[in-house]
């Protein structure tokens, strides 16, 4: 098996399209996905891009992909890197392949000068909690994840 990670290059759209399908179905939230190859392509290939991707393949077929974009600590008043998405194909999990997208966006991190890489992660996911944990993550129990979409955003903003 020959591991490589490599950046997201033009034409990756539509296998992280479908990577994060896959994600999206495993986690029970498929028909949530309203993101399109395209979409993918237009916001990795603008100028001054906030988001960029990693692509994972395995003998040269792509198994995995790990998401990323800019944010900001207000905390240590500096850019910080927030992993979006993390994703190996069913096929191909258990192969270290998540692992290495992780080492990946950590050097991303480091090379770039920001302090930190942050996340959420479904809790009742244990296999990626032990993942996590075993790169040395935090994995904070009291946090949670809230959304505002749809009606109640357009409520809130009128």
């Amino acid at each position: 098996m020959t591991l490589d990670i490599r950046a997201a290059q033009p034409g990756d759209g539509v296998a992280l399209h479908a990577m994060v399908i896959a994600l999206a179905q495993s986690h029970g939230y498929g028909d949530h996905v309203v993101a399109t190859p395209a979409g993918y392509e237009a916001a990795l290939f603008r100028n001054e891009p906030i988001i960029g991707a990693f692509i994972a393949t395995v003998d040269a077929v792509p198994a995995g992909c790990a998401i990323w974009h800019r944010s900001f600590s207000t905390f240590r008043g500096c850019e910080t890197i927030y992993l979006e998405d993390l994703s190996v194909l069913p096929e191909f999990r258990r192969k270290g392949i998540a692992k290495a997208l992780l080492k990946r966006i950590a050097r991303l991190a480091v090379e770039r000068g920001c302090p930190q890489v942050y996340w959420l992660m479904m809790g009742w996911n244990d296999g990626a909690r032990q993942l996590y944990l075993e790169a040395g993550a935090e994995v904070e129990d009291g946090n949670c994840f809230c959304r505002l979409h749809g009606e109640a955003l357009e409520r809130l903003a009128t």
